[in-house]
C-alpha cells in the first residue's frame, strides 16, 4: 500500500516521544550520534505521524536535543493505524538488528582510512587494527616463513628451553576493550 509521505523541518519542541518506545539510547550512544550530526549532519529523517509522534529516530531526537538544537528534519507517514504504528516502531528497531559485522570488511577499512578517529570505535582498537603486528601473544611471528625442523641435539635442547623463557617473559597480558558492534567488553 502506498502511504502519503510529508519531508520537512520542523521544532524540536514539536515532536512526542514514543510511548512505551522498547528501544533503549543509552547516553553514549546519543553522543555518538551528536558527534556524527556534527560531522556530516542529519543525513536520515525522523519518522513521525500525523500528530508529530515519533515512530522511527527516537535516537536523532535526543540527540539533536543533546546538541541544542532547535529543528530537526522528519518524514511524516500519514494514515497509519494505531496498530501499524505500534508495529511500524518495533519493525524498524528488529530490522536493524538482523544485519550482522563482517569484522574482516571492517578492519580492511579501518586499515584503509588509517584513522583512529571513527565514531563508534575506540581509540585503542583502531590502533590495534591500523597498527597489527603479525606476532601473536605466544611471540609466533605469522609473517615470517615456517623454519624447518632441525634436528634434536642436547644444544638444541638448551636453545629452546633459553627461547620459551625468552618468549614467556615477553607474553603479552591478555587485553580488554570494548566490542564496536555490540558494546560489551571483550579480552583479546
Amino acid at each position: 500500500m502506498k502511504r502519503k509521505l510529508e519531508t520537512k523541518k520542523v521544532l524540536l519542541s514539536e515532536l512526542k516521544e514514543f510511548p512505551g518506545n522498547p528501544n533503549v539510547h543509552p547516553e553514549e550512544q546519543v553522543k555518538a550520534i551528536a558527534e556524527s550530526m556534527e560531522r556530516y549532519g542529519q543525513y536520515y529523517p525522523i519518522i513521525v505521524d500525523e500528530n508529530m509522534m515519533v515512530l522511527c529516530g527516537h535516537g536523532k531526537k535526543k540527540a539533536l536535543e543533546y546538541r541544542g538544537e532547535k529543528e530537526a528534519s522528519i518524514t511524516v507517514m500519514y494514515g497509519l493505524t494505531d496498530k501499524e504504528k505500534k508495529k511500524l516502531v518495533l519493525e524498524d528497531n528488529k530490522i536493524q538488528t538482523m544485519s550482522h559485522v563482517n569484522f574482516g570488511d571492517v578492519e580492511k577499512i579501518i586499515k584503509e582510512i588509517g584513522d583512529v578517529d571513527i565514531i563508534g570505535f575506540t581509540p585503542e582498537y583502531l590502533d590495534a587494527i591500523i597498527n597489527e603486528v603479525s606476532t601473536d601473544n605466544m611471540g609466533v611471528n605469522f609473517a615470517e616463513p615456517v623454519k624447518k625442523e632441525e634436528q634434536f641435539t642436547p644444544e638444541k635442547k638448551v636453545a629452546d628451553i633459553q627461547e620459551v623463557d625468552e618468549i614467556e617473559a615477553g607474553m603479552q597480558t591478555a587485553r580488554t576493550m570494548v566490542c564496536p558492534h555490540c558494546g560489551k567488553e571483550i579480552t583479546i
